[in-house]
């Protein structure tokens, strides 16, 4: 009964209304039980997510990705399904947007889900479109979505792929680690062969010692020379 309001709040004038009222989302998806009722509130989040006002935008990306933890006192299922089949399809489409805004949000995003590990159903499996990397948890998937980023021909947001992998590294297994350094390493060479904005070599750089170093406490390489 509270969508037709919500809905109705989103279209307000006054960006702290339509603020207001995608922060219920979280509490509201907890007291819900039909996947209908999930897929409309989600597309209460996605649609405040191109939202003119930043702050707006924000507060929806974190409320659709939170929704798995809330859904989690439906069982371990709900908020994996959450995850798997809402919020991953939507960090994905926001990565590959025209907008800028949209990429670094979708950044953003993959920051405040792998940060809340509570919806991850051990034992589960997903399948990742990308042929070279086609089995492994939505984790991984993930780690392939923000690395696609390196590349990105706007400096800003190049340089958020190594600032948001690097405070989310301790979450990652040491093959997507591997991974990730691989990339971001490349990322690196190609940055430094076109005489690169200095700001994402930083991150870059510090991203790739970290993984290093995470991989080297685990017992698997030791620290290779940064130029």
């Amino acid at each position: 009964r509270l969508l037709p309001t919500l809905s109705e709040l989103a279209e307000s004038k006054q960006w702290r209304v339509r603020q207001s009222a995608v922060e219920i989302v979280p509490a509201l998806l907890g007291c819900t039980q039909r996947p209908e009722t999930r897929l409309e509130i989600s597309r209460l989040c996605i649609r405040l997510m191109e939202d003119m006002v930043d702050a707006v935008r924000k507060t929806a990306a974190e409320c659709l990705c939170m929704g798995g933890s809330t859904l989690g006192s439906h069982g371990d299922d709900a908020g994996f399904d959450w995850i798997n089949s809402i919020v991953i399809p939507c960090i994905r489409q926001c990565a590959g947007h025209r907008s800028a805004k949209q990429r670094l949000l979708s950044l953003k995003m993959i920051a405040s889900v792998l940060s809340d590990g509570s919806w991850q159903s051990r034992g589960k499996t997903y399948t990742v479109p990308d042929e070279s990397r086609r089995s492994g948890a939505p984790v991984r998937e993930l780690a392939a979505i923000a690395v696609s980023l390196t590349q990105d021909r706007i400096a800003n947001v190049r340089l958020n792929v190594g600032r948001v992998l690097f405070e989310i590294l301790h979450v990652f297994e040491d093959a997507d680690l591997s991974f990730i350094k691989e990339v971001l390493t490349e990322q690196l060479n190609s940055e430094g062969e076109r005489g690169g904005d200095s700001d994402v070599i930083f991150f870059a750089r510090k991203c790739v010692r970290r993984a290093e170093g995470l991989l080297e406490e685990r017992g698997h390489e030791k620290p290779t020379s940064l130029s």
